[in-house]
């Protein structure tokens, strides 16, 4: 019994999340009360304060369920035992621009945190999550790039911190562009082609990469 009532609280948590995202996208985040999440996840509002304490929780949670798997995909990109960290980054960055492409609620989540949360006051919980977000793939670029330089796969008198925030204002560009007009930027063509452009300008050698797809 333990073991099923564990079962329906996490299919319970996934369905406020659902609903969350849902209502996020709709009214945004300012004009979504947990009265609206909880009559869209068809559960009552003690059922959402029982997850969560508050609003900024949902979101959190709403943001990290998505956002875990690629920070963990940056840490394999970064390894210090890693021998190719520039082709490494491409990968994990091609993959997630695919995905990004292909799965809705991912593409949500990342419209809800850079379009549907109105601009926030320094130092609330939204504006903590973005610079939380922020850093961490700022910190696991940065360790790709030294890895490469250590590597001697970088070009002389390049910074790998210098290196970390063009590629990071890159993918952070071709996001916000995608999600502003998707018909027009299609990221798994000019996201990916604006990376490899990145990283063959600051690599050593020559990279080859497969072709972004057209």
């Amino acid at each position: 019994m333990a073991r099923r009532t564990r079962k329906e609280a996490l299919e319970t948590r996934e369905a406020i999340l659902d609903a969350a995202e849902d209502c996020f996208m709709e009214h945004g985040f300012a004009r979504t009360g947990l009265e609206a999440i909880a009559a869209r996840a068809g559960v009552t509002r003690g059922a959402v304060y029982w997850h969560f304490a508050n609003k900024d929780e949902v979101l959190e949670a709403v943001i990290n369920r998505v956002s875990l798997p690629f920070f963990h995909g940056l840490e394999r990109a970064s390894r210090p035992e890693g021998t190719t960290p520039l082709r490494d980054l491409r990968a994990l960055l091609r993959q997630s621009f695919f995905d990004l492409s292909e799965q809705p609620r991912l593409r949500n989540a990342l419209e809800v945190i850079e379009l549907r949360c109105e601009v926030p006051a320094s130092g609330d919980a939204i504006s903590a999550l973005r610079q939380s977000g922020m850093r961490q793939t700022q910190s696991r670029i940065s360790a790709a790039f030294s890895r490469a330089a250590a590597l001697g796969q970088l070009r002389d008198g390049i910074s790998p911190d210098t290196c970390a925030r063009t590629l990071h204002f890159v993918i952070s560009g071709a996001l916000r562009m995608h999600l502003l007009d998707p018909a027009t930027i299609d990221l798994r063509r000019d996201g990916l082609a604006a990376v490899d452009l990145a990283l063959r300008a600051v690599a050593r050698k020559p990279l080859e990469f497969d072709p972004p797809a057209g």
